[in-house]
């Protein structure tokens, strides 16, 4: 795994400047950091990981650069992420979120014009797009924040680097996705040259379980730790999204048994619904 640079804080958010409510609630999408399965009373634990992606977050964005974070599905990439750019002003975050899957350069160009919120008509040809981009971009340090990138298409990633490559001062762009995404980067060279950092995440480990999970939400403060040692081998194998699948059944099992404390009883219940 990459080694975290030396950690940063984020300095007070800044209120973001006013814009008509119609455009902002039609355009901007909600950047906050969702709980999985809306898991009721969870708390933002400051692990390793989410530490790891704060610092590759803000080096990248302050050093106008290219980063990538990568990893298994379920490891707290985009949730940490989230959790980072909510600290900055949202008018400056261009997030490229797509509900289609495989979006292309055409998709990714009509977004940033969007979140820019660019106040003239929509270029109809790529070139003109284009220039119109490289003009924008550099007028606000932006950061353009990549979610999901494993689906994006390889013109896709050519086409942000060209767009990277061509704004004085630059834009910072994170891309945060599967591994898929970090093959990509890596197979161009071109590409592969300009990434700053490259954040591999991986699953918590057992001694991190047992640091974060009875932090992470209140049914599992005193909880035995062998019975969280069995949980996470039977099943989570350290991912936050595992994890939350199971604390969702175990709150489920305490009120089918009507018991205020978690055993192995429970854990079993939870785990053969899981």
């Amino acid at each position: 795994m990459t080694a975290a640079p030396k950690r940063k804080h984020l300095g007070q958010r800044r209120q973001p400047a006013a814009a008509p409510a119609s455009e902002a609630s039609r355009r901007r999408p909600d950047l906050s950091p969702q709980h999985f399965l809306g898991l009721k009373d969870s708390t933002l634990v400051a692990t390793d990981t989410l530490l790891q992606i704060k610092d590759t977050v803000i080096d990248t964005i302050e050093s106008r650069a290219m980063s990538v974070i990568y990893g298994d599905p379920g490891l707290g990439k985009s949730f940490s992420t989230r959790a980072t750019i909510q600290e900055m002003n949202p008018d400056l975050i261009l997030p490229l979120d797509f509900a289609r899957s495989r979006p292309g350069p055409k998709d990714l160009r009509e977004e940033l014009f969007h979140q820019m919120r660019l106040n003239c008509k929509m270029p109809g040809t790529p070139t003109a797009f284009d220039k119109l981009l490289r003009e924008s971009l550099p007028r606000r340090p932006y950061v353009i924040v990549c979610d999901e990138a494993q689906q994006y298409r390889r013109e896709n990633f050519e086409f942000l680097r060209k767009l990277w490559d061509n704004c004085d001062p630059k834009p910072a762009i994170v891309f945060v996705g599967g591994r898929e995404a970090y093959e990509t980067l890596q197979s161009d060279p071109a590409l592969a040259s300009r990434i700053y950092i490259r954040l591999e995440i991986l699953a918590m480990t057992e001694d991190e379980i047992l640091k974060t999970v009875p932090d992470s939400h209140p049914v599992w403060r005193g909880v035995d730790e062998a019975l969280l040692k069995r949980i996470d081998t039977q099943y989570a194998l350290g991912s936050f999204r595992e994890w939350v699948k199971v604390t969702k059944h175990v709150l489920k099992g305490m009120e089918y048994f009507q018991a205020d404390q978690v055993d192995d009883r429970i854990v079993d219940w939870a785990l053969a619904r899981c």
